[in-house]
């Protein structure tokens, strides 16, 4: 089998920036050399040091810089200055050889340069799509000149030569914005259910907890009013809010103001995943009230951990897909008190993780398959 020359394009990466997209970057880009291909990742210059290069007898893997690191926020709201910097930046990949372009689509400038790019060096551009926001909710998150992001969204979903979609309910939204069906591939973030399933539980840790990004889109803000409402209740519990991000000043002052800073711990980032799982295992409840997920890898993680899941129900939220009765709670979305209720019920039934763990993965079988790189690899050679 002929090596297959991949560049992968993506402005965050983990371990210097982290969250499910991150980490599924992370378990693509460690097994994709083992398929036959040499891949390059292209990215800001998170690193003061260059990584290293990998290479085996199948492929290699390696990164490059190809604009300086920006802050990717200003205020709460991601830095348009960054997305247009590093769109510009794409364009370095005119002089660089590769077979085939893998691109996140986030913060969705890039597609354009990109789409350039590919029709330049005529090769495929495949890109992952992990949200689709639509014209309501580039409103709700830019103010009145959402209509140009949406705008901007709507351009690059005509761009690519195929789609990887995180989650049925993501194909689904691309497919009503215009994609071609017969374009547009599901693969879904998995779960490393050996490493999961050998996790011990962290014995300092709180009986609540939520991860994800301090985004106004996650309402941490709830998962705080919940954990006063339960502690007015009498229940001596704490929340742990794993993430980084604009809204924590905000979040740090709401928990002064409802009396329960000493309740409430920001953890910031966990630095490795199996310190993130055994935090998960260890609580009792993690609470997920985001209205916006194109999947949601904490809360199928936590609920292949057996810790029950109390899940907004929302739209735009893919990931309460993932809770049934018997792992989780799907509460009315922007409601703090469902969200206690449900918290209380599982804090008196946080017994019995096994039980729970099985009924997640009879029903979620397809995320544990170790199947991600073997799908982009076929994906990729498909198209190239």
């Amino acid at each position: 089998m002929e090596r297959l020359r991949v560049a992968v394009v993506s402005d965050a990466l983990y371990p210097w920036h982290k969250g499910g997209k991150e980490v599924r970057y992370l378990h693509l880009l460690n097994s994709l050399p083992e398929h036959e291909m040499d891949v390059v990742v292209y990215s800001m210059k998170w690193w003061d040091v260059a990584p290293e290069v990998t290479k085996t007898q199948f492929g290699s893997l390696s990164y490059r810089a190809i604009c300086p690191r920006v802050p990717m926020y200003r205020g709460d709201r991601r830095s348009i200055a960054q997305a247009l910097l590093f769109a510009v930046s794409t364009l370095r990949l005119l002089t660089r050889k590769f077979d085939v372009i893998e691109a996140d689509h986030m913060p969705n400038l890039q597609l354009l340069p990109l789409r350039v790019v590919a029709l330049v060096r005529r090769v495929p551009l495949v890109v992952t799509w992990h949200e689709v926001w639509g014209k309501d909710g580039w409103r709700e998150y830019v103010g009145r000149l959402g209509f140009i992001a949406a705008f901007v969204e709507r351009v690059c979903i005509k761009l690519p030569t195929a789609f990887v979609a995180v989650s049925a309910g993501t194909a689904d939204k691309l497919e009503a914005m215009g994609a071609k069906p017969d374009r547009i591939y599901v693969v879904p973030n998995p779960i490393d259910l050996d490493r999961l399933l050998a996790t011990t539980a962290q014995p300092q840790a709180p009986e609540l907890l939520f991860v994800g990004r301090l985004l106004e889109h996650k309402h941490a803000d709830l998962a705080i009013e919940a954990t006063q409402i339960l502690w007015a209740r009498g229940h001596d519990v704490h929340l742990g809010i794993v993430g980084v991000g604009p809204e924590e000043p905000r979040l740090r002052a709401q928990a002064a103001e409802l009396g329960i800073d000493d309740r409430v711990a920001f953890l910031s980032t966990i630095d490795s995943q199996l310190d993130l799982w055994s935090l998960i295992r260890g609580s009792r409840v993690l609470l997920a009230p985001s209205v916006r997920e194109g999947f949601g890898l904490a809360v199928a993680e936590s609920l292949a951990l057996g810790t029950p899941v109390v899940c907004a129900l929302h739209p735009d939220n893919e990931s309460s897909k993932l809770v049934g009765p018997a792992t989780g709670s799907l509460v009315p979305a922007f409601n703090a008190s469902a969200i206690a209720d449900a918290a209380e019920y599982w804090l008196a039934n946080s017994s019995q993780r096994t039980d729970r763990t099985n009924a997640f993965l009879m029903e979620h079988r397809e995320l544990t398959g170790g199947g991600l790189s073997a799908s982009y690899a076929s994906i990729l050679r498909s198209v190239a």
